[in-house]
């Protein structure tokens, strides 16, 4: 697993919320696993769908990506 981000991506970007989208995103699809039957990779939902992020194509397990600049807390706003 690749713990660092590819920061290539990211050069078309200036928005520092649209940065950290685009990396985040290609780390989970590249490195990303499913934590209920540890299948791999995760698939992308099209952009757009309101409640999650990726999928796990064995067990249908659904996933939203979350970041966020400060700590984080244990309580994650709009998480379901």
């Amino acid at each position: 697993m690749n713990l660092h981000f590819d920061r290539r991506l990211a050069t078309n970007y200036r928005s520092k919320s649209q940065i950290i989208r685009v990396l985040s995103e290609a780390w989970v699809t590249e490195n990303g696993y499913c934590p209920n039957c540890s299948e791999q990779p995760l698939t992308e939902f099209a952009n757009g769908k309101p409640v999650a992020d990726f999928y796990c194509a064995h067990c249908n397990e659904q996933y939203e990506l979350k970041s966020k600049k400060a700590k984080l807390s244990n309580i994650v706003n709009d998480g379901a």
